[in-house]
């Protein structure tokens, strides 16, 4: 019997080194410095999503489940419009993968590039391809060229949001919402109270989609060299089919792939002044290579970079199950905020929202670090992502300045809180639930039965007090009088532009523009260099491994591969399954949430 155990444990102890040096090798291969030749293309798939924030959890990455952030693309491309080997971009595209604002985002960092004379050529087998091509052929138009593939179609069809009500259903099954809400445009709830949209809340989705739609065809007529009228009149005749596209002048060559690569080689060829082989290098590879090291770096000023992404929750960040993301927790948000203050080489602070809401308690937590942090002599600016409304504008508005792309959806200043009473459905099947308790409110929160007139007041008092909080807060963070902003909130969602309109938001851009105001609240030069640090300061895959290996791991890799094996079989169900996550939590807290909607073409 002891050899047996003897013979199995050597095995065992083969088998963990073998599995360690594997991953060893591929932690090594994955993070190696490749060099870069003389004469570079960059190659870019923009087909690929990206995250906002770096992942947290280290076995996403081993798995192969990490994609490259937003800051990262764009803080790449920003390089090498710098760097004279990179002689210009090939791309590709066709699914619209991104959103309106980080669309926005990426076409102003391929304007760079065109601008310090790099080429810029996209290619597309098609866009859209019997779904809407909206968001790519967007981006598409940054770039100088745009080819297509013959047979492809350029389905620009337009933009609709598409409003699902549940009221009917939810009546057929005896099942009672009871939601409050502060004021009329905060729409989220509607989704189970009404059975159509109200006059405030069709209003305002009408004059979201208007103005996102706006900026789409001026920009694309201003990047194709057209009139607004010629653009709107192709959107209405699309999806055009290949040819249609480029009598329309909207597509510049009907082409392939391949041959797109060779006219981009030939035109680095040209432009290193054809002795020095031009070589395809991806983004990635290009973000490997080590940059010129800048010894005047080191003097630099040192900026802390805070991402929150996701619903805003109590608690640490984790993965939520129903929405498939990681939630904005609140305080792991305001411990990057507490190590930021302690740390006397961080002068400012750049915060990335990226979230639609969520609970307004813990909303108040991170504002509350955005204005600590101002206290110590550190200015704060928000970069606000594809959306941050509600509890997102909430931890917003405390900064120094707010920046948002034109098309990023924000305010939604508003509050909402209530519960969906199952008593009807109980009773229909039978099912008897006796409450047994003390407190005149302790069945408050009970699906099984309504609110009290009692409760309801209670109810209505914190509403009342929390929108209150909202709206002074607006007011003392944007300088603005509180009848003024009593006006212009109301649960109200705006693009960018708009809230730029309103004074909720300084200016427009993404992270080149957040970092020039960064600048400007530490009174330096437009060209000042600038270091940054990403908190909070993330676990790397080779400290996973030696935790793991060590026995530390805070989770087992038959844990992690069994939550990923999850997480890819919930991922069908997951958009319809985040819509409710709010209200399955609405016991919890008062929430403060922007409106549900399907989004087609932004």
């Amino acid at each position: 019997m002891r050899i047996i155990l003897r013979v199995f444990a050597i095995i065992g102890f083969l088998s963990v080194l073998l599995v360690a040096g594997a991953i060893g090798l591929a932690y090594h291969f994955a993070n190696r410095q490749p060099t870069l030749p003389d004469n570079i293309v960059l190659e870019l798939d923009l087909e690929q999503p990206l995250a906002e924030a770096p992942a947290t959890d280290p076995i996403a990455g081993l798995l192969g489940n990490r994609h490259a952030t937003v800051e990262q693309v764009v803080r790449t491309l920003n390089r090498a419009a710098k760097d004279p080997r990179v002689k210009g971009i090939i791309a590709r595209t066709g699914n619209g993968v991104h959103s309106f604002a980080v669309t926005q985002e990426l076409r102003d960092s391929i304007a760079k590039l065109r601008k310090e004379g790099r080429f810029a050529i996209i290619h597309a087998e098609s866009f859209g391809e019997m779904g809407n091509g909206m968001q790519p052929y967007y981006l598409a138009t940054a770039f100088e060229q745009v080819w297509m593939q013959p047979m492809g179609d350029l389905a620009i069809t337009g933009m609709q949001a598409e409003l699902a009500f549940l009221r009917g259903t939810l009546d057929k099954l005896k099942v009672e919402p009871q939601f409050r809400k502060r004021e009329e445009y905060k729409s989220f709830a509607e989704q189970y109270t009404e059975t159509g949209p109200t006059a405030a809340n069709r209003e305002a989705i009408d004059g979201l989609v208007g103005d996102l739609f706006n900026q789409w065809v001026s920009d694309v007529a201003l990047a194709r060299g057209l009139n607004d009228a010629a653009v709107r009149a192709a959107v209405d005749k699309a999806p055009l089919l290949d040819k249609d596209a480029v009598e329309a002048k909207l597509v510049d060559k009907l082409a392939y792939w391949d041959e797109a690569v060779d006219w981009a080689l030939e035109k680095a060829k040209a432009a290193g002044g054809g002795t020095v082989k031009p070589e395809l290098v991806s983004l990635h590879d290009y973000n490997l290579a080590p940059p010129a090291i800048d010894l005047s770096i080191n003097e630099a000023p040192l900026v802390a970079m805070i991402v929150g992404d996701g619903a805003i929750m109590r608690g640490d960040n984790q993965a939520d199950p129903l929405s498939g993301e990681e939630t904005f927790g609140a305080a792991t948000i305001a411990a990057a905020f507490d190590e930021a203050i302690k740390n006397d080489q961080v002068k400012a602070i750049l915060f990335r929202v990226n979230s639609p809401g969520g609970s307004a308690v813990a909303s108040e937590v991170i504002r509350r670090k955005v204005l600590k942090a101002k206290e110590a002599g550190k200015p704060v600016v928000v970069s606000m992502g594809s959306v941050a409304a509600s509890g997102g504008y909430w931890v917003s508005m405390g900064a120094d300045r707010i920046v948002a792309a034109p098309g990023t959806i924000t305010g939604s200043i508003g509050v909402v809180a209530g519960k969906i009473v199952l008593r009807g459905l109980t009773d229909w099947a039978g099912v008897n639930i006796e409450p047994i308790s003390r407190g005149a409110n302790a069945g408050m929160w009970s699906s099984n039965t309504p609110f009290t007139p009692g409760q309801e007041e209670r109810l209505n008092a914190f509403l009342d007090s929390t929108y209150a909080s909202f709206t002074q807060g607006v007011a003392a963070g944007r300088n603005l009088p509180l009848d003024r902003v009593q006006q212009i909130a109301k649960g109200r969602v705006y693009t960018g532009r708009q809230a730029k309109e309103l004074g909720l938001v300084d200016a427009l851009g993404g992270y080149a523009t957040a970092l020039a105001e960064v600048r400007k609240v530490l009174k330096l030069a437009d060209d000042a260099p600038l270091r940054a640090i990403t908190l909070p300061q993330k676990r790397s895959q080779f400290e996973f491994l030696l935790d793991m290996l060590s026995g530390d791991a805070r989770v087992s890799v038959g844990d992690a591969v069994a939550a990923h094996v999850a997480d890819r079989t919930l991922a069908p169900y997951r958009p319809a399954l985040a819509t409710l996550a709010p209200y399955l939590r609405a016991d919890q807290d008062m929430v403060a949430v922007m409106p549900a909607m399907v989004r087609q073409g932004f």
